[in-house]
Protein backbone atom coordinates (compact mmCIF):
# COMPACT_ATOMS: atom_id res chain seq x y z
CA UNK A 1 0.00 0.00 0.00
CA UNK A 2 1.11 3.37 -0.98
CA UNK A 3 0.54 6.55 1.10
CA UNK A 4 1.22 9.91 0.81
CA UNK A 5 1.25 12.43 3.32
CA UNK A 6 1.43 16.03 2.38
CA UNK A 7 1.50 19.40 3.49
CA UNK A 8 2.96 22.46 3.34
CA UNK A 9 5.14 23.25 5.69
CA UNK A 10 6.14 26.69 4.50
CA UNK A 11 5.38 28.17 8.24
CA UNK A 12 7.48 25.62 10.05
CA UNK A 13 8.40 22.09 10.43
CA UNK A 14 5.63 21.17 12.72
CA UNK A 15 3.08 20.08 10.44
CA UNK A 16 6.04 17.52 8.73
CA UNK A 17 5.95 15.80 12.60
CA UNK A 18 2.34 15.25 12.12
CA UNK A 19 4.03 13.08 9.05
CA UNK A 20 6.07 11.17 11.10
CA UNK A 21 3.78 10.36 13.74
CA UNK A 22 1.78 8.38 10.76
CA UNK A 23 5.02 6.72 10.41
CA UNK A 24 5.96 5.59 13.40
CA UNK A 25 2.47 4.41 14.08
CA UNK A 26 2.75 2.39 10.23
CA UNK A 27 5.58 0.82 12.15
CA UNK A 28 3.89 0.07 15.42
CA UNK A 29 1.47 -1.84 13.51
CA UNK A 30 3.80 -3.44 11.39
CA UNK A 31 3.03 -2.56 7.93
CA UNK A 32 5.82 -2.42 5.39
CA UNK A 33 3.95 -0.62 2.69
CA UNK A 34 5.76 2.58 0.70
CA UNK A 35 5.01 5.88 3.50
CA UNK A 36 5.95 9.12 1.90
CA UNK A 37 5.60 12.70 3.34
CA UNK A 38 5.24 15.66 0.70
CA UNK A 39 6.59 19.35 1.86
CA UNK A 40 7.99 22.58 0.60
CA UNK A 41 10.04 22.45 3.61
CA UNK A 42 13.73 21.26 4.58
CA UNK A 43 13.01 19.76 7.67
CA UNK A 44 15.89 20.24 10.05
CA UNK A 45 16.38 16.41 11.19
CA UNK A 46 17.06 13.42 9.51
CA UNK A 47 14.11 11.20 9.80
CA UNK A 48 15.07 7.29 10.04
CA UNK A 49 13.51 4.87 7.29
CA UNK A 50 11.25 7.62 6.01
CA UNK A 51 11.12 8.99 2.30
CA UNK A 52 10.83 12.73 2.47
CA UNK A 53 10.19 14.47 -1.20
CA UNK A 54 10.28 18.21 -0.91
CA UNK A 55 9.10 20.10 -3.81
CA UNK A 56 8.41 23.71 -4.09
CA UNK A 57 5.78 26.08 -3.02
CA UNK A 58 4.27 27.13 -5.67
CA UNK A 59 2.09 30.19 -7.03
CA UNK A 60 -1.77 30.03 -6.97
CA UNK A 61 -1.14 30.78 -10.66
CA UNK A 62 0.08 27.70 -11.14
CA UNK A 63 -2.02 25.46 -9.41
CA UNK A 64 -5.61 26.96 -9.69
CA UNK A 65 -5.10 27.99 -13.44
CA UNK A 66 -5.12 26.15 -16.23
CA UNK A 67 -1.73 24.46 -16.28
CA UNK A 68 -2.52 22.83 -12.81
CA UNK A 69 -1.42 19.71 -13.94
CA UNK A 70 1.92 20.92 -15.18
CA UNK A 71 2.68 22.11 -11.25
CA UNK A 72 5.45 19.96 -9.49
CA UNK A 73 2.55 19.19 -6.98
CA UNK A 74 0.18 17.37 -9.48
CA UNK A 75 3.83 15.36 -11.30
CA UNK A 76 4.89 14.23 -7.93
CA UNK A 77 1.59 12.92 -6.88
CA UNK A 78 1.25 11.35 -10.62
CA UNK A 79 4.67 9.61 -10.45
CA UNK A 80 4.12 8.24 -6.81
CA UNK A 81 0.52 6.89 -7.73
CA UNK A 82 -0.78 6.18 -3.96
CA UNK A 83 -3.03 4.03 -2.65
CA UNK A 84 -4.01 6.46 0.30
CA UNK A 85 -3.47 10.49 0.42
CA UNK A 86 -3.00 12.07 3.90
CA UNK A 87 -3.97 15.54 3.05
CA UNK A 88 -2.96 17.91 6.60
CA UNK A 89 -4.78 20.92 6.09
CA UNK A 90 -4.24 21.92 3.27
CA UNK A 91 -7.63 21.05 0.76
CA UNK A 92 -6.79 23.95 -1.45
CA UNK A 93 -3.75 22.84 -2.86
CA UNK A 94 -4.99 19.94 -5.13
CA UNK A 95 -8.69 21.49 -5.61
CA UNK A 96 -8.37 21.59 -9.51
CA UNK A 97 -7.08 18.23 -9.65
CA UNK A 98 -7.56 16.06 -7.18
CA UNK A 99 -10.46 13.92 -8.90
CA UNK A 100 -7.87 12.42 -11.47
CA UNK A 101 -6.14 10.86 -8.53
CA UNK A 102 -8.25 7.77 -7.94
CA UNK A 103 -7.22 6.74 -4.40
CA UNK A 104 -8.70 6.99 -0.94
CA UNK A 105 -7.96 10.77 -0.05
CA UNK A 106 -8.46 11.66 4.09
CA UNK A 107 -7.96 15.51 5.05
CA UNK A 108 -6.68 15.63 8.65
CA UNK A 109 -8.05 18.79 10.26
CA UNK A 110 -6.92 20.93 13.63
CA UNK A 111 -8.51 23.95 14.70
CA UNK A 112 -9.39 26.02 12.19
CA UNK A 113 -11.44 29.06 11.87
CA UNK A 114 -14.60 28.62 9.31
CA UNK A 115 -13.23 30.90 7.41
CA UNK A 116 -10.17 28.27 6.27
CA UNK A 117 -13.11 27.16 4.26
CA UNK A 118 -13.83 29.72 1.52
CA UNK A 119 -10.47 31.24 0.12
CA UNK A 120 -10.61 34.42 -2.03
CA UNK A 121 -8.40 34.45 -4.94
CA UNK A 122 -7.99 37.09 -8.29
CA UNK A 123 -10.92 36.31 -10.22
CA UNK A 124 -12.59 33.09 -8.15
CA UNK A 125 -13.09 32.02 -5.06
CA UNK A 126 -12.43 28.48 -3.68
CA UNK A 127 -14.96 26.87 -1.58
CA UNK A 128 -14.52 23.63 0.31
CA UNK A 129 -15.91 20.75 -1.22
CA UNK A 130 -16.11 17.74 1.57
CA UNK A 131 -17.00 15.45 -1.63
CA UNK A 132 -13.37 15.72 -2.55
CA UNK A 133 -12.85 13.53 0.23
CA UNK A 134 -13.42 10.00 1.40
CA UNK A 135 -12.98 10.83 5.05
CA UNK A 136 -12.42 14.36 6.89
CA UNK A 137 -10.92 13.95 10.54
CA UNK A 138 -11.06 16.92 13.00
CA UNK A 139 -7.55 16.03 15.00
CA UNK A 140 -8.88 17.81 17.93
CA UNK A 141 -12.11 18.51 19.45
CA UNK A 142 -13.30 21.24 17.60
CA UNK A 143 -16.24 22.36 16.45
CA UNK A 144 -16.73 23.30 12.75
CA UNK A 145 -19.23 24.50 9.79
CA UNK A 146 -17.66 21.22 7.58
CA UNK A 147 -19.08 18.18 9.62
CA UNK A 148 -16.09 16.04 10.11
CA UNK A 149 -15.22 12.75 12.40
CA UNK A 150 -13.47 12.83 15.52
CA UNK A 151 -9.87 11.89 15.89
CA UNK A 152 -7.81 11.70 18.81
CA UNK A 153 -4.89 14.21 18.62
CA UNK A 154 -1.55 12.57 16.37
CA UNK A 155 1.36 12.26 18.73
CA UNK A 156 5.09 12.07 17.59
CA UNK A 157 5.48 9.06 20.21
CA UNK A 158 3.23 6.60 22.37
CA UNK A 159 3.89 6.72 26.37
CA UNK A 160 6.12 3.47 25.93
CA UNK A 161 8.53 5.00 23.61
CA UNK A 162 10.33 7.48 25.25
CA UNK A 163 13.15 7.52 27.11
CA UNK A 164 13.02 6.47 30.85
CA UNK A 165 14.05 9.45 33.55
CA UNK A 166 17.41 8.25 33.89
CA UNK A 167 18.31 7.40 30.26
CA UNK A 168 16.89 10.80 29.24
CA UNK A 169 19.06 12.67 31.64
CA UNK A 170 21.67 10.90 30.79
CA UNK A 171 21.44 11.68 26.63
CA UNK A 172 20.79 15.31 28.50
CA UNK A 173 23.92 15.51 30.06
CA UNK A 174 22.32 16.35 33.28
CA UNK A 175 24.20 15.41 36.28
CA UNK A 176 22.87 17.19 39.17
CA UNK A 177 19.67 17.42 41.22
CA UNK A 178 17.80 20.54 40.56
CA UNK A 179 14.28 20.28 39.36
CA UNK A 180 14.59 20.50 35.36
CA UNK A 181 12.26 23.04 33.89
CA UNK A 182 12.32 22.97 29.87
CA UNK A 183 11.59 26.40 27.90
CA UNK A 184 10.54 24.60 24.81
CA UNK A 185 9.23 27.19 21.71
CA UNK A 186 9.36 26.61 18.24
CA UNK A 187 7.60 29.77 16.29
CA UNK A 188 7.96 33.39 14.80
CA UNK A 189 11.30 35.02 15.05
CA UNK A 190 11.08 37.21 18.42
CA UNK A 191 8.50 35.41 20.56
CA UNK A 192 11.13 32.76 21.46
CA UNK A 193 13.33 35.54 22.89
CA UNK A 194 10.35 37.35 24.47
CA UNK A 195 9.18 34.54 26.52
CA UNK A 196 12.66 33.28 27.52
CA UNK A 197 12.59 36.39 29.32
CA UNK A 198 9.62 36.56 30.80
CA UNK A 199 10.72 33.08 32.85
CA UNK A 200 14.20 34.12 33.29
CA UNK A 201 13.29 34.75 37.08
CA UNK A 202 13.57 30.60 37.04
CA UNK A 203 17.27 30.62 36.48
CA UNK A 204 17.67 32.04 39.85
CA UNK A 205 14.88 29.81 41.27
CA UNK A 206 15.07 26.44 42.04
CA UNK A 207 15.44 25.25 38.69
CA UNK A 208 17.66 23.92 36.04
CA UNK A 209 16.87 25.63 32.88
CA UNK A 210 17.02 23.19 29.69
CA UNK A 211 15.77 25.44 25.93
CA UNK A 212 14.93 23.99 23.45
CA UNK A 213 13.81 26.03 19.76
CA UNK A 214 14.01 26.57 16.27
CA UNK A 215 15.76 29.65 15.84
CA UNK A 216 18.34 29.49 18.55
CA UNK A 217 20.26 27.54 20.93
CA UNK A 218 19.96 23.98 21.09
CA UNK A 219 17.02 22.09 19.54
CA UNK A 220 15.86 18.34 20.77
CA UNK A 221 14.52 16.03 18.47
CA UNK A 222 11.44 14.89 19.58
CA UNK A 223 11.10 17.20 22.51
CA UNK A 224 8.74 14.09 23.86
CA UNK A 225 11.74 11.31 24.28
CA UNK A 226 12.94 13.70 26.77
CA UNK A 227 9.78 14.38 29.11
CA UNK A 228 10.05 11.77 31.52
CA UNK A 229 13.27 14.17 33.12
CA UNK A 230 11.21 17.22 32.97
CA UNK A 231 9.31 18.59 36.16
CA UNK A 232 7.90 21.28 34.20
CA UNK A 233 7.48 22.97 31.16
CA UNK A 234 6.95 26.32 29.23
CA UNK A 235 5.92 25.76 25.76
CA UNK A 236 3.98 27.66 23.14
CA UNK A 237 0.50 26.37 22.24
CA UNK A 238 1.11 25.07 18.60
CA UNK A 239 -0.63 21.92 18.02
CA UNK A 240 1.91 19.06 18.29
CA UNK A 241 3.50 21.03 21.58
CA UNK A 242 -0.08 21.33 23.42
CA UNK A 243 -0.83 17.67 22.86
CA UNK A 244 2.41 16.36 23.48
CA UNK A 245 1.99 17.76 26.79
CA UNK A 246 -1.32 16.98 27.83
CA UNK A 247 -0.65 13.47 26.37
CA UNK A 248 2.17 12.66 28.57
CA UNK A 249 0.26 13.95 31.16
CA UNK A 250 3.36 17.55 32.01
CA UNK A 251 3.22 19.94 34.57
CA UNK A 252 3.46 22.98 32.30
CA UNK A 253 2.10 26.60 31.40
CA UNK A 254 1.14 27.55 27.72
CA UNK A 255 2.39 30.88 26.06
CA UNK A 256 -0.68 31.24 23.46
CA UNK A 257 0.38 33.80 20.41
CA UNK A 258 -2.40 34.56 17.65
CA UNK A 259 -1.95 32.96 14.33
CA UNK A 260 -3.84 33.03 10.86
CA UNK A 261 -6.94 30.88 11.57
CA UNK A 262 -5.60 29.36 14.40
CA UNK A 263 -6.87 30.15 17.63
CA UNK A 264 -4.44 28.52 20.53
CA UNK A 265 -6.23 30.50 23.00
CA UNK A 266 -8.96 28.48 22.78
CA UNK A 267 -6.63 25.03 22.77
CA UNK A 268 -5.54 26.69 25.72
CA UNK A 269 -8.72 27.66 27.66
CA UNK A 270 -10.49 24.87 25.97
CA UNK A 271 -8.39 21.44 25.98
CA UNK A 272 -6.27 21.43 28.89
CA UNK A 273 -8.18 18.47 30.86
CA UNK A 274 -8.93 16.88 27.43
CA UNK A 275 -7.42 13.38 28.28
CA UNK A 276 -6.83 10.77 25.92
CA UNK A 277 -5.36 7.41 25.65
CA UNK A 278 -4.90 5.88 22.35
CA UNK A 279 -2.71 8.00 19.88
CA UNK A 280 -4.59 9.56 17.17
CA UNK A 281 -2.47 8.66 14.55
CA UNK A 282 -2.73 4.45 16.02
CA UNK A 283 -6.47 5.28 15.43
CA UNK A 284 -5.81 6.80 11.52
CA UNK A 285 -3.53 3.65 10.97
CA UNK A 286 -6.50 1.29 11.61
CA UNK A 287 -9.23 3.42 9.70
CA UNK A 288 -6.56 3.91 6.81
CA UNK A 289 -6.07 -0.50 6.80
CA UNK A 290 -10.06 -1.07 7.07
CA UNK A 291 -10.28 1.61 3.35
Amino acid sequence: MKIIYYTSGITGWGRVVRGISVANALKRKGINGDFTIISSIQPVFQFEEINHIVIPFEHENILFGKECRNSVLYKTLKKLKPDVILFDLIWYMTYNFIQDFDCKKILLCRQVSDQYFSIPLPGQKLVFNPNHFDIIFATEPFKSVINMQQLNPIIVRNKDEIYSHDIALQKLGIKNNKPICLLAYNGEPGEYKAIKKKYSYLEEAEYQMLYSTNYSGKSYFPIADYFNAFDFIISGAGYNAFWEIIYFNKEAVFEPVPRHFEDQYWRVQNCQEYYFEENGADQLVDVILKL
